[in-house]
């Protein structure tokens, strides 16, 4: 089956499904990137061409789907928090992975925010309508400190 192009000429229709990458985060990798026992470079390692695959997706006007694997409810704490902000500022992550992170989070059903303090944090790093400036993280670290 093909559609009429502008010119009288048939192409054929795009197979949406082509368009479409999945990636997968396994809750439990991130968990452990949180509670410090997965250091951030280690974690980026983990999730890099994941993270590369959904931002390309995003960029070629596909659909990019972020799946989160199953796993234990967890509270996001101020210190979890922190780290992710902390890894971000120390440049021991780049905050394109630190933004993936923080979607994941949001998007489970298997994170909570310890603290309205937490979830402000968390939905900072998720905004990538512009990367925040180091003094912008450095700000929001030390609000997690109050």
């Amino acid at each position: 089956m093909g559609k009429r192009g502008e010119h009288g000429d048939v192409r054929p229709i795009a197979d949406l499904r082509a368009l479409v990458i999945e990636t997968a985060m396994e809750h439990a990798s991130l968990v452990a990137f949180l509670e410090g026992k997965l250091a951030p470079e280690q974690f980026g390692d983990e999730v890099g061409a994941e993270v590369s695959a959904c931002n390309q997706a995003f960029r070629s006007k596909g659909l990019g789907y972020i799946v989160v694997s199953d796993g234990p409810c967890t509270i996001v704490t101020r210190d979890h928090a922190k780290r992710l902000l902390e890894a971000v500022a120390d440049q021991r992550l780049t905050f394109q992975i630190a933004n993936y992170a923080a979607d994941c989070i949001i998007m489970s059903d298997d994170f909570e925010f310890a603290d309205d303090a937490v979830n402000e944090a968390i939905y900072f790093v998720e905004d990538d309508s512009v990367a925040p400036t180091l003094e912008e993280v450095r700000a929001a670290i030390e609000q997690l400190s109050r």
